[in-house]
């Protein structure tokens, strides 16, 4: 399902341009609200099948239009996402001698402003002030974004900042390189192998709030038949690691009762 877009959202991607929706007769009004009714209020294409004009869009009734739109009397109150729909005198065309009024389109975006196509600067969309000449009523979205959403970030990595693994990198040797407690990032990546980090992968480093705390170091007391290898093998520890937080330590003459640094 294509992600709808937030009103703002809208107003930034087509403010300015000119877009033709379906590719018949041009830059038309009705061009960009089909744009809006697709990926603001994620409804299906109303169409126009009387006139071929926007008044069509209010005089013509729909199960899409039922399913995303109410019906709302054009002396109502707006709301930001309004679509306004307007007859005679607006749209004027003579066909075959005939003049008729196929209406216009545009929506309201909240202070006295609608944004539309063959406005204010023709077949350019542009931000313009509101008019009622002609209204002849409101479509107003049932559900959709005024403002662009939040982004959905878990709870547990807000705040965070991000790495991207490249050639070399280790949890040991990013925790010796940042000055960050030996342990930091497993905690952080608890779903990632340390011996199996992948290049492009993306894991959580401390934010400067975590950086600032200090974590206090952890230590271990050697048992019988304790080397720094099967520790590690033990710990989920890269090998290794246990030399660096020990280099005054001689790992093949392991004392029983000796203190080491876990962590």
């Amino acid at each position: 399902m294509m992600t709808k877009l937030s009103l703002q959202q809208f107003i930034d991607k087509y403010n300015g341009k000119s877009v033709d929706y379906d590719g018949y007769y041009g830059f038309q009004c009705v061009d960009l609200f089909n744009f809006y009714n697709e990926e603001v209020v994620g409804a299906p294409r109303l169409g126009t099948p009387i006139t071929n004009g926007a008044r069509d869009l209010f005089e013509v009734d729909s199960a899409a239009r039922r399913a995303y739109y109410d019906v709302v009397s054009a002396s109502a109150s707006l709301q930001a996402g309004d679509v306004l729909v307007y007859g005679e005198p607006q749209g004027r065309v003579i066909i075959n001698n005939v003049q008729m009024f196929l209406g216009h389109v545009n929506i309201y975006i909240g202070n006295n402003e609608v944004i539309e196509q063959r406005g204010r600067k023709g077949e350019v969309v542009s931000v313009d002030p509101l008019f009622t000449n002609g209204l002849l009523g409101v479509l107003r979205p049932r559900s959709f974004e005024t403002h662009s959403p939040a982004p959905d970030v878990p709870e547990q990595n807000q705040n965070k900042n991000k790495h991207i693994i490249v050639g070399g990198d280790t949890f040991w040797g990013l925790e010796e390189q940042n000055g960050w407690e030996h342990g930091t990032l497993q905690a952080l990546n608890p779903e990632m192998v340390a011996t199996e980090l992948q290049i492009g992968d993306e894991m959580i480093i401390p934010s400067q709030q975590e950086e600032a705390q200090t974590i206090n170091e952890t230590y271990y007391t050697i048992r019988r038949g304790d080397t720094f290898w099967g520790l590690e093998d033990a710990w989920g520890l890269a090998h290794g690691t246990l030399t660096a937080l020990n280099p005054n330590d001689n790992p093949r003459t392991l004392q029983i009762g000796q203190s080491i640094r876990r962590s």
